[in-house]
């Protein structure tokens, strides 16, 4: 098992809609400065294991997942860092009922479950975050899921600081 990795399960999106988010996040981040990850959803964070162990559980569900999309409520900021800017998922009973198989297969309990696309990680105040909502576009209302994603986000020393850098990145893509 690695060091200061930890794995979570993401759900990504149709192409198109998978980069019009990506483009939305990135014009977010031109303005507030935060760290770059993939967009995405997520579903079951903070696992530990080996990428091997944690594949082969994937691989063994993939056939009781549906495809299915979700619905999408409004942007939303707080502040905490990973929801700290980001579209608000409605929590819907296909939702949950996807999340709890795959909640069920890494022996997770369903904790509470804030579903929602991140577009921001990091600390800025509320007030400009709420201005860069007021010029956004006006979001789809449905997305359509298109991938259960293994990723991790690994935390990195800088050399010439004692400060840490965290990285995110897809492991392995599975189509639903």
């Amino acid at each position: 098992m690695k060091k200061n990795v930890r794995y979570s399960i993401w759900l990504t999106f149709n192409n198109n809609q998978q980069k019009q988010l990506e483009n939305l996040k990135k014009k977010i981040n031109n303005v507030l400065n935060g760290p770059y990850f993939p967009i995405h959803m997520s579903l079951c964070g903070e696992l530990l294991g080996e990428e091997k162990e944690l594949i082969k559980k994937i691989r063994s569900i993939l056939n009781k997942l549906d495809k299915f999309s979700i619905k999408i409520d409004n942007y939303g900021c707080k502040n905490t860092f990973f929801q700290s800017f980001y579209i608000k998922v409605v929590k819907n009973t296909k939702l949950v009922s996807q999340k709890k198989i795959i909640d069920n297969v890494f022996n997770r309990q369903t904790r509470i479950f804030f579903p929602h696309i991140s577009l921001y990680y990091g600390y800025k105040h509320n007030s400009i975050k709420k201005k860069i909502i007021s010029n956004l576009p006006t979001l789809k209302k449905v997305i359509k899921i298109k991938n259960l994603c293994l990723s991790c986000r690994e935390e990195k020393k800088l050399k010439r600081k004692k400060e840490k850098k965290l990285e995110w990145r897809i492991i392995k893509t599975f189509k639903i």
